[in-house]
């Protein structure tokens, strides 16, 4: 091909034909000049391919890691609403109302031990930082789906932040409420089972309390209420992030099926 259009300006040249060489060469430059565009375009084209399969993988990983995700706030919410508010709650109702009546020491005994807990909300966001960082996650027209994942991962943050903020106020309860309870190990060692983190292996153990003098602290009343407050903001958290979950999970498998 290039000697053919080598041939053809030597003959436009040698019949001293410059006009019509000119617009030969005019020519000429403007198929190379469609010929580069060409190849450019589909260069890009395959770029841009290989960044939205790179795009999809990733998201696919990212529903991964919100379902492991999921899966522990599930466990944490049942424990906190079940075990950690509930143990608030009866503590304060036990403290507000001298006529409580506490039907199962071993029940009262947990609810000193465990009204204060507020574990750590742990994540995992490998995957929306790479899209972040690679910019991929600009390749999706879903403005709902960006701002989901936004607001999911805030969220997270938020709520941890929010319970470190009040990490004093356990912190000062938890002291406080160990001048009122004592736990004693079982001195059977084969009994000691591993706990599940929602107060297994309680055969361990035996708590006493004094509930006399627990109820004489009046400045203890704003104390528990506040915590029964926090835990209910952190379950309502963990509502919202649930639900930010599933939708973008929704969002996720419905891009997959259009790609």
């Amino acid at each position: 091909m290039i000697k053919f259009f080598r041939s053809i300006r030597q003959r436009l040249l040698s019949e001293n034909k410059f006009s019509k060489y000119l617009i030969y060469a005019i020519g000429e430059i403007i198929l190379v000049v469609i010929g580069i565009l060409i190849a450019l375009s589909v260069n890009n084209w395959n770029e841009g391919k290989k960044d939205l399969s790179r795009c999809i993988t990733l998201l696919e990983n990212l529903v991964e890691e919100i379902k492991q995700d999921s899966i522990y706030l599930n466990h944490v919410y049942h424990t906190e609403k079940t075990l950690f508010l509930h143990s608030a709650e009866l503590l304060f109702q036990a403290h507000a109302n001298p006529d409580t009546v506490i039907e199962n020491d071993s029940i009262m005994g947990m609810a000193f031990r465990f009204a204060c807990f507020t574990p750590v909300i742990h994540f995992s966001d490998n995957a929306y930082k790479e899209l972040i960082m690679s910019d991929l996650l600009s390749l999706l027209d879903s403005n709902t789906l960006k701002g989901n994942l936004n607001e999911y991962y805030a969220q997270i943050k938020f709520l941890n932040m929010y319970s470190e903020q009040n990490q004093q106020i356990s912190n000062d309860l938890i002291s406080q409420l160990a001048n009122y309870y004592s736990v004693m190990p079982s001195q059977n060692k084969e009994s000691r089972l591993i706990s599940n983190f929602s107060g297994a292996a309680e055969e361990s153990f035996s708590t006493t309390y004094n509930l006399a003098a627990f109820r004489a602290d009046r400045s203890l009343n704003p104390k528990l209420y506040d915590m029964m407050d926090i835990h209910k903001d952190r379950l309502g958290g963990m509502e919202i992030i649930q639900n930010l979950g599933s939708s973008i999970r929704e969002q996720i498998s419905n891009i997959k099926a259009t790609h």
